[in-house]
């Protein structure tokens, strides 16, 4: 099992290269991105909506259901990576399964490449994902555990590459594997899952993907199963990936602090719900809502400077029956009167950075109550004395 700490590991960049590399590409994120251009595939309005199975009928006999994602629209660009964070509960797995068109949605639309996507089941389903490859938490969840990995990867060849036969598919699968820097490739095909590390059994499920030769990956909490030492490799080779095939990717995480090393932009959410969006820079350094703000504090730092921390009041809600207004404010220390029955608008805090947050409105409570919250923010990025 220490075998993902050798080749695999070496192959990729140290600390130090991805964190300045990282850094770069946060630093670039206001014009990174040219204004003509188009998402490759993008979420609008998209709502879902599962029943409860079980349990009296509310009155009036309407159907009681989860809301597990509430008109979010999220864009995904080519070359670029976005960061979907928020705690566990939050709707970012649903969302990315949306995404992949293996939920019918309740509502809004799914576009790729601009056009709408209605593709739940046979041809053009197979031809969604063709494009939009979803790479799974749990690696060791997500493999057949009496297939070797030279029969997990011939099955992905042989649906994605039909043409190809004997050894074309078995060269496929050797550039696969060294594409994700598992060398010498038939160290590797003649094992079952359970005789592979996680980190390199994560490292297939990527090469699995790269068959179909995505325009976009949908990489669901890839690193959290792993071991923190394996964690690096990993975000190295997917961002490897993504640079050199110009691909889109969607990171979900609950981990801010990775987002804003890996990811360009960045949108935070809660209770099925996107509450702050913009660079990752911005979102991470000037966080605006109050739930982006507790989750920085919640994140260890040992540089970060003493001062009062971020208050969480309450426990995340009832998605069967979600609070009126900002879901947030039965847990925000700011909220005001009309947090309980309104629904925040978007704010613009600063050039592509915005907040759902009525604290940002123009109005003499608002103010006041930023005023309280600015020194708060303040303290989450000062650096501690000694630094």
């Amino acid at each position: 099992m220490s075998g993902e700490t050798t080749a695999a590991a070496t192959a990729d960049e140290g600390p130090e290269d991805a964190a300045a590399d990282a850094g770069a590409q946060g630093a670039a994120a206001n014009g990174g991105r040219a204004a003509g251009d188009r998402p490759v595939l993008e979420a609008v309005h998209v709502t879902k909506h599962f029943p409860v199975r079980g349990g009296l009928p509310r009155r009036g006999g309407t159907r009681r259901v989860v809301h597990a994602v509430d008109d979010v629209s999220l864009s995904l660009y080519a070359g670029r990576i976005t960061a979907l964070v928020g705690e566990s509960g939050s709707g970012k797995s649903t969302l990315a399964r949306l995404l992949a068109q293996l939920y019918p949605l309740t509502s809004g639309e799914v576009r790729l490449h601009g056009k709408r996507v209605q593709a739940m089941r046979g041809k053009a389903f197979r031809e969604h994902v063709r494009t939009v490859q979803l790479i799974l938490q749990d690696p060791f969840a997500s493999f057949n555990p009496v297939a070797s990995i030279a029969g997990t990867l011939k099955r992905a060849v042989a649906l994605h590459h039909p043409g190809k036969r004997g050894r074309e598919r078995i060269a496929i699968i050797d550039d696969l594997l060294t594409q994700i820097n598992l060398t010498p490739p038939r160290q590797f095909t003649e094992k079952f899952p359970h005789e592979l590390s996680g980190g390199q059994l994560q490292r297939i499920s990527i090469a699995r993907a790269l068959a179909a030769d995505p325009e976009v990956f949908l990489a669901d909490e890839p690193v959290s199963s792993l071991d923190v030492s394996i964690r690096l490799g990993i975000l190295n080779l997917l961002r490897r990936l993504t640079e050199e095939r110009n691909a889109a990717m969607l990171y979900v995480t609950h981990d801010i602090a990775s987002a804003r090393y890996f990811a360009a932009d960045t949108a935070v959410m809660y209770a099925g719900q996107v509450v702050e969006t913009g660079p990752s820079e911005a979102v991470t350094q000037q966080a605006a809502h109050p739930y982006t703000q507790l989750l920085i504090a919640s994140a260890p730092d040992p540089s970060r400077a003493g001062g009062d921390r971020v208050r969480d009041i309450g426990q995340p809600p009832s998605l069967i029956d979600p609070p009126a207004g900002c879901r947030f404010h039965p847990r925000c220390p700011y909220a005001m009167e009309r947090c309980k029955t309104d629904v925040p608008k978007s704010f613009e805090i600063s050039a592509g950075h915005a907040a759902k947050c009525w604290l940002y409105a123009d109005d003499p409570e608002a103010r006041a109550k930023r005023a309280d919250n600015a020194q708060i923010v303040a303290d989450l990025t000062a650096p501690t004395a000694s630094s």
